[in-house]
């Protein structure tokens, strides 16, 4: 009887254990974002502010795109956990140039946000 009381509690304790391990599992995994970056000037930028980046704790990969137009699009997975979508923009805007370190002239592409219509 004892054993059978001893499963019981067990096979109970899991039920209320496990999902909250498995929740803080998934909550763990790496984010992924893409943000596009303005006022490139030459091919030396991106890997600048790649750089810069993967200096910052919580980035775990940067990938980015050709510069075309003066901008590149940065593939960014990062732990949500320890750094927020908001300071990987500060980073990027706060990179200093590549060819004259005393400015900062990357900017993070904002998306517009959709206005509100009356129907």
């Amino acid at each position: 009887m004892k054993s059978v009381f001893s499963f019981l509690t067990v096979a109970i304790c899991l039920f209320f254990v496990m999902p909250a391990a498995f929740a803080q599992t998934k909550a763990n995994e790496p984010q992924k974002a893409l943000v596009q970056v303005v006022n490139l000037t030459c091919d030396g930028d991106m890997p600048t502010i790649k750089k810069q980046l993967i200096n910052q704790d919580g980035i775990e990969s940067v990938e980015f795109t050709k510069r075309a137009s003066g901008s590149s699009a940065f593939t960014i997975l990062y732990n949500a956990d320890v750094i927020s979508l908001d300071l990987i923009h500060k980073a990027i805007e706060k990179t200093p140039g590549c060819d004259d370190k005393s400015t900062t002239p990357y900017r993070v592409k904002k998306e517009k946000k959709a206005k509100a219509t009356k129907q």
